[in-house]
This record gives C-alpha cells, sequence and structure tokens, in this order.
C-alpha cells in the first residue's frame, strides 16, 4: 500500500488541475458512469460537537474505486489547535476490492470543495460578473474565493464577512499573494456585504441562519457551503442548483429536522420539487442553468465521494511516477 501524507498531496495539486477534474467527476456523473451512494454520517453529538462521514465512489471510465472518510468536529481549534475538517482517502481496486492507496483527504477536501463551488459559479454567475461576497473566511471560504477568481478572472472586489477580524486579515493577506489585483474589502453585516454582489460564497459556521433572511439583488448567484437551506429560503430564488439531489435532500431534512427538535420550529422537508437540476446536467447541456440575466440562483454542493475519488487518483498516479510516498505492509501474504 502507498502512503501519501498531506505535504505530499500538496505536490501534486494545483487550482487548474483540481477545478478541471472536478467538472470532469460532474459529467461523468451525469452522463451515468459514476456509482456515488449518498454519504454515511455518524454523528457523535451530543457527546461530541462533531460528525464522521463515509464517501465511497466508483468512476468506472477511469477505472478507479475508493472512500473518503471526514471529520468534522467544530471545537477542535478552539480546543486543541486541530483542523476542524480532517479527512483520509482509501483508493481500492476494482476488480479485487483491494486498497492499493492511503493518503491524506484533507488537502484534497479543501481544493475540490473550492473548486465544487467554482464551477458552479462558472456555469450559473451572471455575464461580467465581478464582485464577489464571501461569507466566513476560513479554509473554505479561502479556496472558494481563489478557485472562483481562476474561473472568473473578472473578479475585481472580494467582500470578506467575519466576526473575528484576525480571520479577515489572514484569508486577505493569504489571497492576495494569490490574486494581488484584486480588492479586499472587510465587512461585518451581511446585508451590506450583499447589496451589489454578483456571487456569495457562505462558508460561515453557524448555529443561526446567516443568509436566508438576507436581500439579493436580481442576477445574484448564492453558493452555500456550510449554511442550512430551506424551503422557505430556497423560495428567494429562482433556481436551486446541486450537484447530487439525492444526498442533498437527505442530509439538509436530517439537519433540519434536528434544528428544529431543538428549536421547537416546525420544519417543511425538502423534496425534489425544491430543486431544478444539478450542475453535472448543467455542464453536459441536459438542462440550463441560467435562464437570464436576473435570475436569482442558489446553488449548493453537498459534497461527491466521486470528487475526492478522482483527485487521489491524480495523485497516486503522480506519486507513483515520481517514486514518491511510502510503502507499506498491508497484507500478511
Amino acid at each position: 500500500m502507498l502512503f501519501l501524507n498531506e505535504k505530499t498531496v500538496k505536490k501534486y495539486l494545483t487550482r487548474t488541475i483540481v477545478l478541471d477534474l472536478v467538472e470532469q467527476a460532474f459529467s461523468e456523473y451525469a452522463e451515468g458512469f459514476v456509482v456515488n451512494p449518498v454519504k454515511l454520517s455518524l454523528p457523535m453529538n451530543p457527546t461530541y460537537e462533531g460528525y464522521i462521514n463515509s464517501m465511497p465512489a466508483y468512476l468506472t471510465r477511469f477505472g478507479v474505486a475508493g472512500m473518503k472518510s471526514v471529520s468534522v468536529f467544530k471545537d477542535n481549534m478552539k480546543d486543541y489547535q486541530l483542523p476542524v475538517t480532517v479527512g483520509s482517502i482509501i483508493l481500492n481496486d476494482p476488480e479485487t476490492g483491494i486498497p492499493y492507496s492511503f493518503m491524506d483527504g484533507t488537502h484534497i477536501t479543501a481544493l475540490r470543495t473550492g473548486a465544487s463551488v467554482a464551477v458552479m459559479a462558472k456555469y450559473l454567475a451572471a455575464k461580467g460578473a465581478e464582485v464577489v461576497t464571501i461569507i466566513g473566511s476560513g479554509a473554505q471560504g479561502l479556496s472558494s474565493f481563489v478557485m472562483i477568481k481562476s474561473v472568473l478572472p473578472k473578479i475585481k472586489e472580494v467582500r470578506v464577512v467575519d466576526i473575528n477580524p484576525e480571520a479577515q486579515e489572514r484569508f486577505i493577506e493569504e489571497a492576495s499573494a494569490v490574486f494581488p489585483d484584486v480588492d479586499y474589502i472587510k465587512l461585518s453585516d451581511i446585508q451590506s456585504a450583499s447589496t451589489g454582489s454578483n456571487i456569495i460564497v457562505g462558508a460561515a459556521t453557524s448555529k443561526v441562519p446567516l443568509l436566508a433572511n438576507i436581500d439579493y439583488d436580481d442576477g445574484t448567484t448564492v453558493l452555500c457551503i456550510e449554511e442550512d437551506i430551506t424551503n422557505r429560503f430556497a423560495g428567494k430564488f429562482d433556481h436551486t442548483i446541486v450537484d447530487f439531489t439525492e444526498c442533498f435532500i437527505e442530509r439538509t431534512n436530517i439537519l433540519g429536522n434536528e434544528h428544529a427538535k431543538e428549536t421547537g420550529d416546525a420544519y417543511e422537508e425538502i423534496t425534489e420539487e425544491t430543486i431544478t437540476g444539478e450542475i453535472g446536467d448543467i455542464i453536459i447541456n441536459k438542462i440550463s442553468g441560467r435562464i437570464n440575466e436576473k435570475d436569482k440562483i442558489l446553488a449548493s454542493p453537498v459534497g461527491m465521494g466521486a470528487t475526492d475519488i478522482i483527485v487521489a487518483d491524480y495523485v497516486y498516479k503522480k506519486a507513483l511516477e515520481a517514486s514518491d510516498g511510502m510503502v507499506l505492509d498491508f497484507l500478511d501474504s
């Protein structure tokens, strides 16, 4: 088994590579060449504020299968100075099932999440989009912006919203090192940051809705990574686009019902009628995304194992070519 740690994984990935691979995974899924079960989630609450997801996938035309395990523990940074999100990926021989590589999935998760958001922005944003608002200036917010700017080079202004000024400064420092030609603006009010913005990315972890009560301009594209989506929220938009309908519905309703129990509020479950379509179908021209420039579009990549596995396969092959990584004994025979 070839073991690849985070440092090794980082050597072989660029924004362009991951963007291309994620778009390929979406189109492969839309064309019926991907087996991608709904992610299995292991909640750790109320003992711990976290969960562990299992995300298997098999890309038949690529001949690659595997699974990502990813944990999200919200208090890690505060209590232990550890990352909130940590992933690992196992690749299996699709013919025998034997695992042949174990690698870091944390960096891949951050990149493919940002790439998923960016691919959605590429196909759904209004023409000539120049202003992006990032709500939540952590790793997911930063990755999303860098990827969006890579596919939409006309972006000239980024509004950074966070309750932590240090996080805003860190975001701007890291983002401006990649794209110094962009105007970075720190804001604390989400409505002010959203008015006049073409693309809004919700990447902030919060126990209360941050985007549901915002008034959006015509033509705005809202991309939700962390925000819980309800029928009332989706009703503000002309179209709702997801990456994986079945998983989106299941995960959204689980979280919605859990929140309703905590608050005592009624919850109306998301159904297929809430969703306009999937990004993969837009990529392969099966359906249209934006009908006109005034459409308000809500999009949410709930996450697909296929996007992780396609990237992991690329890393494995590059490391193998370079005789990189560490070979570990696995089976006795």
